[in-house]
């Protein structure tokens, strides 16, 4: 898990000891080790450098490829147009729109500008 998630170096601080993104590493890299049926992921590709995003999207790609069900929290446009099929649009816990992702992020990006 330390290898996964890139903190060799912090192997012997206490999880508390760790930065809120080294803690987000972590918990990427124990939830991606097993194959879940459903795996939820919450602004998971807002923590890290670059090298650790495109880490993170592969992974995320290969239980795409395998069929698993995941859940994607996210503010980034390109991941979610990019990445997904479907999309929910939700604005102060309301449902705005819920449909093709490009549509959703189109309508959305619409609204903001």
């Amino acid at each position: 898990m330390i290898a996964a998630a890139e903190l060799q170096d912090y192997r012997f601080v206490p999880v508390k000891g760790l930065s809120s993104g080294m803690v987000a590493r972590l918990g990427f890299a124990i939830a991606t080790d097993i194959q879940p049926e459903i795996l939820i992921l919450d602004e998971v590709l807002s923590v890290g450098d670059e090298s650790f995003r495109h880490k993170c999207q592969r992974r995320i790609d290969q239980f795409w490829d395998s069929h698993v069900t995941i859940l994607v929290v996210s503010h980034s446009m390109d991941f979610i147009q990019s990445s997904c099929d479907q999309a929910i649009w939700l604005s102060k816990g309301n449902l705005k729109l819920a449909g093709n992702s490009k549509e959703v992020v189109k309508s959305y990006l619409e609204s903001v500008t």
